[in-house]
C-alpha cells in the first residue's frame, strides 16, 4: 500500500525554493533568515546529499551571500548537523503522526512498517546513509545522528508498550523489541542505493516476518491489510 504520509521531497523542495526565491533578497529578523536558510540546506540534504551542502551551495539556494549562511552556521559540521536534524525529525514526525492516527497497536506498527519500507523512503534511506558514513569525522553530525536514531527508537518503544499494556503485543523488553526492529529497518538502507541492481522484495518479507517474531504476533498479521472495521487514513 502506498504510504501517503511520506514526505513528498520533490514538492516541499519547490515550496521551499520558490519561498527563498521571494524572500532571498528581503531583509528578515534573524531567526527567520536561520529558519529559511536550514529549510533550504536539509532540502538539499536530502535531494543532492550532504556532501552539497556548503555555505556557498545553501546561499545559492536562498538567495543571499554565503556568508550570511556562515553568520547562522558557524561551521560546516554545524550546518549539516542542522540540516539533517531537521530533515530526520521532520520525516519521523511524519512516519509516526501517520501511524498515531489509527487505534489498534498492530494497525500502528504495521503502518510504520509499510511506511518504513516503502521505496518512496528512498531518499530519506540515501540521507541517513550519507549521515552515518560522515559522522565519523563530523562530531556534531554524530551527535546530531545518535539523537535521532534514540528518539525512533524511544517513540518506536512507547508504541510498543502500548500494545504491550493492550495485550496485542508478547514482548518482556519494548525499547529491545524497538531497537531490534528498527536495525532490521537500517540494514536495509543500501537498498536505496541498489534498488534498479538488486531486488530486495524477499529482504523486506523477512524483516516483517522478523518484526512479527519479536513481537509475539502470529505469523502473516503485519502483511495482512488492516480489517475488522479499523480505520486507515
Amino acid at each position: 500500500m502506498r504510504t501517503s504520509c511520506l514526505l513528498g521531497w520533490a514538492s516541499i523542495a519547490s515550496q521551499v525554493m520558490t519561498s527563498t526565491s521571494r524572500t532571498g533578497r528581503r531583509r528578515l529578523p534573524a531567526g527567520e533568515r536561520r529558519a529559511e536558510i536550514l529549510r533550504a540546506a536539509s532540502v538539499i540534504a536530502v535531494s543532492e546529499g550532504l556532501d552539497k551542502l556548503t555555505a556557498k551551495r545553501v546561499a545559492q539556494a536562498v538567495g543571499v551571500v554565503p556568508g550570511l549562511v556562515d553568520y547562522h552556521f558557524k561551521s560546516a559540521d554545524e550546518l549539516i548537523a542542522a540540516a539533517f536534524s531537521h530533515a530526520a525529525t521532520a520525516d519521523n514526525d511524519a512516519v509516526f503522526e501517520h501511524a498515531e492516527r489509527l487505534d489498534h497497536p498492530v494497525d500502528r506498527v504495521r503502518q510504520l512498517m509499510q511506511a518504513w519500507l516503502h521505496e518512496d523512503r528512498d531518499p530519506v534511506s540515501l540521507l541517513w546513509l550519507d549521515a552515518w558514513q560522515a559522522s565519523r569525522r563530523r562530531p556534531a553530525l554524530l551527535t546530531a545522528v545518535t539523537r535521532q536514531m534514540n528518539a525512533a527508537q524511544d517513540r518506536l518503544a512507547a508504541h510498543i508498550e502500548a500494545g504491550v499494556a493492550r495485550g496485542c503485543f508478547r514482548v518482556d523488553n519494548a525499547g529491545y523489541a524497538a531497537m531490534h526492529i528498527l536495525v532490521l529497518i537500517d540494514g536495509l538502507s543500501p537498498q536505496a542505493a541498489m534498488r534498479t541492481q538488486i531486488d530486495y522484495a524477499e529482504v523486506r518479507e523477512l524483516i516483517t516476518a522478523t518484526t512479527e517474531r519479536v513481537l509475539g504476533l502470529d505469523e502473516g498479521v503485519l502483511a495482512q491489510a488492516q480489517d475488522h472495521g479499523r480505520t486507515d487514513t
